[in-house]
């Protein structure tokens, strides 16, 4: 994700670099007669180079300094948007993003200071001179630079829009996953007993089983439950099994699947539906055999066209046979885009343990009956420790925190990259315009209609759009490739996002084009004719 980001943040730098370049040659081309007398004055083509890199270098710098001030200010504001993604002790401008910005200051000042550098260091005396640094003095081949710069920004801008599109194409997909459960309404928290005080399985088991009878009676629960592995906690445990019903395979090619334990109520409260036979109830007890739930994808998988229910599943790790007595729904554990897993439970009052999560469902806010929860446990012990405790909709958040925080950086970048490119387009064709008056009023002078000159404009300027955009969408289905991993449920060449982000690419180009364009077609004629 950061390496995603800062090639996003590179390209943005770039299409910046582009812009900064395009209007240096515009500016150069109204100094040809300062350089032009410098030059005949003595002074050779690297003092002429060496003067505008300064002049180039020295805004960059000044940028950067502004960059590393905005910096210091908008790294609170990043940490707040998705405070789960960045830990703040890690965030912070030291000596090595000094020395960074520094050298990235220089360079930038070098690169969009370079090109109009050479090409205006290139002066014919004669010309410049007579010319007096109008339009005539500009050369081709800086008509060509600043046409080669627009189809850059182009190009990089879609590029940046298409990846921004996919983003969030993705996430919007992403959150419509069913989780398997209902997160809404659910407070959770984590404990664990001291094994030096809780030694045996049945004071394990009295003991969890009092904190569900304790918090049952918080008013404003719903109901309560315990879990080992809570969904998206992060908390999990997978385990190989033998079936024995079946040839046994080879030893560490035995199948592997999710192990958790839960109490019978836990399906209920948490919201994972009930399929078939029946849930944990009071006949499962440390001394009774060991009965076991699994989920709809375990059944499908080992047991495609036979009855589930009955068959036995032997845990490799510690020899335990249970023998399956349900089913319930799937429900994902670790990640909304994680693929089914086979999930087994056994039940917490045959294998208690010593930690547990506690789920309780409520009738309000989650977060407002914390405080009541812990005093519940503390009934049962009061020198019991509690942490994490938490929403399950937190949980689910924090899943998607970095998907969410790469998604919205994307779309700033996509969106500043359009801004922009629009805007440095907008400023070659106002320059182009103006360079232009005087052939415009002698086109107008000699019967050329509104349309005509519109249409004229129109058409340099989209030339070099399309032409940026025809790269842009060879880039783009190149390197958006690289970032398929990131995305869920959308192809990284989806044509819909390809080809709408070209239209709306081309839509703010040609609005960008047009203002300045129609501005043209208001010349007046005599104006333009004695136009200097």
């Amino acid at each position: 994700i950061l390496l995603v980001l800062f090639a996003a943040v590179g390209c943005i730098l770039l299409i910046a670099c582009a812009n900064l370049a395009n209007l240096t040659l515009a500016r150069g081309a109204a100094r040809l007669k300062e350089f032009a007398l410098r030059t005949a004055l003595g002074a050779n083509r690297f003092r002429l180079v060496r003067q505008l890199l300064t002049e180039t270098t020295l805004l960059a710098l000044l940028g950067g300094g502004l960059g590393l001030l905005i910096a210091s200010w908008g790294i609170d504001g990043l940490l707040a948007v998705n405070p789960g993604v960045l830990p703040p002790n890690t965030v912070n401008l030291d000596t090595r993003v000094l020395l960074f910005t520094l050298g990235a200051s220089v360079l930038t000042g070098i690169i969009f200071g370079l090109a109009p550098a050479l090409q205006l260091s290139r002066i014919d005396l004669h010309t410049a001179l007579k010319e007096g640094g109008r339009a005539g003095g500009e050369g081709a081949g800086a008509r060509r630079a600043r046409s080669v710069f627009v189809v850059v920004q182009v190009a990089l801008s879609l590029v940046l829009l298409v990846g921004g599109a996919l983003l969030i194409k993705s996430f919007y997909k992403l959150l419509q996953v069913d989780p398997g459960f209902r997160p809404d309404k659910l407070l959770t928290l984590e404990y664990r007993l001291p094994r030096n005080k809780y030694t045996k399985a049945d004071g394990q088991w009295q003991f969890h089983r009092q904190v569900i009878d304790r918090i049952q009676e918080v008013p404003g629960v719903t109901s309560v439950a315990l879990i080992r592995g809570l969904p998206f906690s992060g908390n999990g445990q997978t385990t190989r099994i033998v079936l024995p019903d079946r040839e046994a395979p080879l030893k560490g090619q035995e199948p592997m699947v999710m192990w958790n334990t839960a109490t019978p109520n836990y399906f209920e409260t948490i919201g994972i539906p009930f399929i078939q036979g029946r849930l944990f109830d009071n006949r499962d007890q440390l001394n009774t055999p060991t009965v076991l739930l699994i989920n709809q994808t375990m059944a499908r998988r080992y047991w495609p066209d036979q009855e589930p229910l009955g068959k036995q599943i032997k845990l490799i790790a510690d020899g335990t046979l249970g023998t399956i007595v349900g089913i319930v729904g799937d429900a994902r554990h670790y990640y909304l885009s994680e693929e089914q897993q086979p999930q087994v439970y056994d039940c917490y009052s045959q294998v208690p343990g010593l930690f547990a999560t506690v789920v309780v469902r409520t009738s309000v806010e989650p977060m407002s009956l914390a405080p009541s929860v812990r005093k519940a446990i503390w009934k049962v012990d009061k020198d019991q420790p509690m942490w994490k405790v938490r929403t399950q909709e937190y949980l689910l958040a924090r899943s998607v925190a970095d998907k969410r925080f790469l998604m919205l950086l994307m779309g700033i970048f996509a969106a500043l990259a359009l801004t922009i490119t629009a805007v440095g387009l907008y400023g070659v064709v106002s320059y182009t315009v103006g360079q232009r008056t005087q052939e415009i009023g002698i086109r107008m002078a000699l019967g050329a209609r509104t349309p005509d000159i519109l249409s004229m404009i129109l058409r340099q300027g989209m030339r070099m759009v399309l032409i940026g955009v025809g790269v842009g969408l060879a880039a783009a289905f190149a390197l958006t490739r690289l970032m398929a991993s990131l995305l869920y449920g959308t192809s990284a060449t989806d044509p819909l996002a390809f080809i709408v982000i070209a239209l709306l690419l081309a839509g703010v180009a040609l609005l960008a084009c047009y203002v300045p364009a129609r501005r043209a077609t208001k010349v007046d004629p005599m104006v333009a004719l004695r136009y200097e």
